[in-house]
């Protein structure tokens, strides 16, 4: 159960929230949900909250002293009153630590062998919350409180909120729960209903850059405006979820180029193999600056790239670009499956060019 945490902790543009969240403390407020912009640390915080709950000598601002044997457990992802709840696919962020519910104890002989082709869960699945209600029924093993950490609740299937909501609406006494999620709306209403909602403010421009360079990226501003403004998304595409640079230069090239680029050139210049999820992710920025572009002039993901892109949007049409926009949507459900990655690119790429024949 073991592990070392990979969660940023303090980012220094939490200071405000963290002041409104000491004042749900003095509450005793039994659920928090913690709401905002992807990319911009909320797991951290509510990391950062919880080892705070749990901390044997807190300092005066609230703040754990990351020194007591509460704090210290906590660092090593071994505190016995503490659960963090995330689906499977996530598990990343806890290496070694298995994903609380998951362990499939109860599993065949012959089931044994894991098949490595099976994806792991991008769901909160009910046997998680399950656990969590067993979890809360027993005495705290340090004379304290428990903290439940779930995130992101929107990963939450219809079984799981519902059992989840069992134990909003009956709180187990002494017993803290900090949800998180990117997109509120999509949370049901009766689980926004039992918990305090905290919107957790994006970082100021500068503040991010200062802190990206902190980071050692060498190019804060390229990073924070590829990740639109979120600086952990920025951190993570800087140090290994970006494309390799000659291939996105190559792919910038060509969307650059618009209806220039004939077929044969795209198929000739795309390389056997290609990152798909991450070379999509590129394809839909540009969409999304290039339909920015067209309806109020604004560049978000690429302001290196404005002179180009409102020179597309001249000859590119609307409709066209939406029905692009759709099909880039379709490629991202489907980029887990085994597809033919460098098909799909190319395939995709002459559907965009396709968007700038017209100018309606």
């Amino acid at each position: 159960m073991d592990c070392e945490l990979t969660l940023p902790r303090r980012l220094p543009w939490h200071d405000g929230t963290w002041a409104a969240l000491q004042t749900l403390k003095q509450r005793n407020v039994h659920a928090v949900l913690l709401h905002g912009a992807r990319g911009i640390g909320k797991k951290s915080l509510g990391f950062d909250l919880a080892q705070a709950a749990l901390c044997e000598q807190p300092q005066a601002d609230g703040r754990a002293c990351r020194q007591c044997t509460g704090c210290v457990l906590m660092e090593a992802g071994s505190h016995p009153d503490f659960r963090f709840v995330l689906p499977a696919a996530l598990a990343a962020l806890r290496p070694g630590h298995a994903v609380e519910g998951e362990d499939d104890e109860e599993a065949p002989a012959e089931a044994e062998e894991p098949d490595k082709h099976k994806r792991a869960s991008r769901e909160i699945r009910v046997e998680q919350v399950r656990a969590l209600a067993d979890f809360a029924t027993v005495a705290t093993h340090r004379g304290g409180g428990r903290v439940i950490l779930l995130a992101p609740a929107e990963a939450l299937n219809a079984v799981a909120a519902n059992a989840l909501l069992k134990l909003l609406e009956e709180p187990p006494d002494r017993t803290l729960f900090i949800l998180v999620t990117d997109a509120l709306d999509e949370l049901p209403p009766t689980i926004r209903s039992r918990c305090v909602l905290v919107r957790v403010e994006a970082p100021q421009r500068a503040v991010a850059l200062q802190w990206l360079a902190g980071q050692g990226i060498e190019d804060p501003e390229a990073a924070l405006a590829a990740a639109g403004g979120a600086p952990l998304a920025a951190l993570e595409l800087a140090k290994g979820a970006a494309l390799d640079p000659e291939l996105r230069a190559l792919l910038l090239d060509l969307l650059e180029r618009g209806d220039d680029a004939d077929a044969a050139e795209i198929a000739r210049r795309i390389p056997r193999e290609v990152p798909l999820a991450a070379s999509l992710a590129l394809l839909q920025r540009w969409c999304w600056d290039l339909i920015g572009c067209r309806a109020s002039g604004s560049v978000r993901y690429h302001p290196r790239q404005q002179a180009s892109l409102a020179r597309l949007t001249g000859k590119s049409a609307s409709d066209g670009l939406w029905r692009w926009s759709d099909a880039l949507v379709q490629a991202q459900a489907s980029r887990e499956h085994p597809l033919n990655a460098r098909l799909v690119l190319e395939t995709l790429l002459l559907q965009y060019r396709d968007c700038m024949n017209s100018t309606h």
